[in-house]
């Protein structure tokens, strides 16, 4: 009913599968994708079974240490998957900001070659926003239609209008990284006639004194 809904909405549904069950479901289910939890980071055989599917593999990296995030890749890697992206995460819920380490995600990008993302488990959207700006080319984000719906994600879960912003903010971020360069801006050009050193050239031609 999920999956049904969701390509009338024109939405990529998939899940995250906790067994090898799970996953013949979904393959029955035709998902065009698989996350992997934080908690099934260490389950080798899972992430091997999942990635002969060899479809794109979401993984969350939640009290993983660095050995074992490397492990997990070559598993997965090892088992024919090659569309890969490694969620930095830190498996609190709700999360402290403070502890975010958002660092990790160019030097994991470094380390394993590999699309890295953020699985987002604090209150706003500032680590999320600052992650895009570290090369995060993934978001993951907890979400609910109304706060008072009591659940275990409740808390620390973005509603419709954060999520607009959450959006709109992430966009903005990476559209403004560009690429490094010093020559004049097209949004400069009108202003350009300003500069002092224009003036004084001209005042020099007119024989204005200076």
């Amino acid at each position: 009913m999920h999956f049904e809904h969701s390509r009338k909405k024109k939405l990529i549904c998939f899940s995250t599968p906790f067994d090898e069950t799970a996953v013949d479901l979904l393959e029955d289910l035709n998902v065009p994708a698989y996350k992997v939890a934080s908690f099934e980071a260490t389950d080798l055989p899972l992430i091997k079974y999942i990635a002969s599917t060899k479809k794109p593999m979401i993984v969350s990296t939640g009290m993983a240490n660095l050995e074992e995030i490397e492990e997990l890749v070559g598993t997965a890697r090892g088992a024919g998957c090659n569309e890969l992206i490694v969620l930095h995460c830190i498996s609190s819920y709700p999360a402290p900001v403070d502890q975010s380490n958002l660092l990790t995600i160019p030097d994991l990008r470094t380390r394993l070659g590999t699309q890295i993302g953020l699985s987002d488990h604090t209150t706003t959207n500032t680590a999320s926003v600052v992650a895009t700006t570290l090369g995060a080319t993934l978001i993951e984000k907890h979400f609910i239609l109304d706060r008072n719906d009591k659940g275990p994600d409740s808390s620390f879960s973005i509603m419709p209008d954060e999520l607009e912003m959450l959006c709109k903010e992430t966009k903005d971020a990476w559209l403004s990284l560009g690429h490094a360069g010093y020559e004049r801006k097209k949004a400069e050009e009108a202003n350009a006639k300003f500069r002092r050193s224009i003036y004084f050239v001209k005042a020099l031609k007119a024989g204005d004194i200076i």
